[in-house]
């Protein structure tokens, strides 16, 4: 993660949420929540918002995409294999495949040695990442 870094992302806007993200960042489209790099949704495309009042994901069609240069470079690791949320939005970090893996190993692997499991995973995703389980940091939480 670099918070100073200044990058061109995408803007994604909803009826009610707007997420902005980098062009290759991956979060569920479609009704069948398939994993698309933001540069490849298009308006009328459905993304996933979390709906606390469902208690869960909800479709809703991109209305506006634009491009912006801002500040700061995350890529979000959950421990619980869920997707993270940002701004309101579903992302995700990896496939849904690994999403879901890292719900059983990360806290295995940080249970028998914490600088250990930081280091595997972050060999086996050698991009910057922080956590973000349940707290919000910096605008983003897990859902």
């Amino acid at each position: 993660a670099d918070p100073s870094a200044k990058a061109a992302f995408l803007s994604l806007a909803t009826a009610t949420a707007t997420v902005t993200l980098t062009p290759t960042h991956k979060l569920p489209a479609g009704p069948a929540k398939a994993l698309k790099q933001a540069s490849e949704v298009a308006v009328g495309e459905t993304i996933w918002l979390a709906s606390p009042a469902a208690g869960a994901l909800v479709q809703e069609p991109v209305h506006k995409i634009s491009t912006v240069v801002a500040d700061g470079l995350h890529s979000p690791l959950t421990k619980h294999g869920s997707w993270p949320i940002v701004d309101g939005v579903a992302t995700s970090y990896n496939s849904a495949a690994v999403v879901a893996r890292n719900k059983y190993l990360v806290p295995l692997f940080e249970a028998v040695c914490p600088s250990l499991g930081r280091l595997v995973v972050a060999a086996a995703n050698p991009k910057a990442m922080h956590y973000i389980d349940g707290e919000v940091i910096s605008r983003a939480q897990v859902f």
